[in-house]
């Protein structure tokens, strides 16, 4: 690594730990600030970039407030924050917004926008155990977060930290850590808490993964991998391929076009609006809910719970369907011919049908042929229904 990522590198940490140096950082170093680029004092205002936007102050996204618990007053045009001792609510349209509970205490918000150096940001690797995080795609270059920390006081404030590295094959990877050791006062898990809220180009990847927090991307091109222990997974008007892992978080993907795997031990998994070649989707204790599916091989498994599923038949298409210990419930647009074959407690296809000696039901729906689609689906300590919707000849 040359000596000027390094120094990138730095500045970057630096700005993120000390919200009053945070500014546009172009080419992978640091734009100094007119006049002194020594950072603020608590109470006073970030001094303003190159380009004539305001850097972000200390502590909230103005003037802090002062000792008597009265705001300062904030350069004009920026909002004073409110006074410090309370915790802010959570940003609105940041993915704590309804989820986690915010713990009392003191905040602070700051802002880092990053511009890229020769190679354009093709991928983001997010690391945040401490709270939610959001990515938004938008059609500019630059790589923008938003952080906002909560902590039960200042000292513990101070030991949240964010970093946040560049690397020259177009890489950025976000971290978040809590300082702790023996020489400071333990403070509680739950009690400390770090949310992110990133814009960055459309066309890079995302790679995140949280603990109890929400993960949720918004508007990107190039897929995803999500990783979550109990957090919640939303992805929406994403193009690219998809996996997504949960143990107990509920995952929801909506306008996904492209690949999918999504895995989850003991929550729910809701699809909607899914285009591509290749879906897979499981869960253990749980239901999966299928709409507007429109991919052609799906294959969708649970071991307890159950299986509602509404999508297209795709010509030589193949769609598997089967819940150890639920009920299952698949309607199919059909275009052409579909084969169905079906095994549990109780089949109804929708059609007369007779049981073959080994246990399954098939029927034939249209004429056959070799392009035909084939349904299996099985459910042995559950009912099945099945119901074809003509979508043309």
């Amino acid at each position: 690594m040359s000596a000027a990522w390094r120094a990138s590198i730095a500045a970057l940490v630096l700005a993120l730990a000390h919200p009053a140096a945070a500014q546009t950082v172009r080419g992978g170093a640091p734009e100094p600030t007119r006049g002194a680029v020594a950072p603020a004092p608590r109470g006073t205002a970030a001094p303003a970039s190159r380009d004539g936007t305001t850097a972000q102050p200390p502590r909230g996204p103005a003037a802090p407030a002062s000792r008597d618990g009265t705001a300062a007053q904030p350069p004009r045009g920026t909002a004073a924050p409110a006074p410090r001792g309370t915790a802010a609510q959570p940003f609105r349209g940041g993915a704590a917004a309804g989820h986690s509970a915010v713990p009392p205490g003191t905040s602070e918000r700051a802002r880092l926008s990053i511009e890229p150096a020769g190679h354009a940001f093709t991928r983001l690797s997010i690391e945040n155990p401490l709270g939610d995080v959001k990515v938004e795609g938008y059609d500019g270059t630059a790589v923008q977060i938003e952080s906002h920390k909560f902590a039960p006081d200042d000292e513990a404030l101070d030991r949240l930290h964010i970093s946040l590295v560049p690397n020259p094959d177009g890489t950025v990877t976000i971290k978040t850590t809590a300082d702790a050791g023996k020489e400071v006062r333990p403070v509680a898990r739950s009690a400390v808490r770090i949310d992110l809220v990133i814009r960055a180009p459309r066309d890079a990847r995302v790679e995140a993964s949280v603990s109890s927090g929400a993960l949720e991307v918004v508007n990107m091109d190039a897929g995803s991998d999500l990783d979550t222990a109990s957090g919640s997974i939303s992805v929406r008007n994403v193009q690219g391929e998809v996996l997504t892992h949960s143990v107990s978080g509920l995952t929801r993907l909506v306008q996904v076009f492209g690949s999918v795997d999504a895995q989850t031990l003991a929550s729910d998994l809701d699809l909607d609006t899914i285009g591509g070649e290749r879906l897979v989707a499981s869960v253990h204790h749980g239901r999966i809910d299928g709409r507007r599916v429109r991919v052609r091989n799906i294959e969708l498994t649970a071991t307890e719970g159950r299986i509602m599923l509404e999508a297209e038949a795709a010509l030589r298409g193949h769609l598997l369907v089967s819940s150890f210990k639920g009920d299952v419930d698949v309607q199919l647009h059909r275009h052409g011919a579909v084969v169905v074959r079906a095994r549990g407690t109780r089949v109804d296809l929708g059609v007369p049908s007779r049981p073959q000696p080994n246990g399954w039901v098939e029927s034939t729906f249209g004429q056959a042929a070799p392009d035909a689609a084939l349904v299996e689906i099985r459910s042995p300590q559950g009912n099945i229904r099945f119901a074809i919707i003509e979508s043309g000849p």
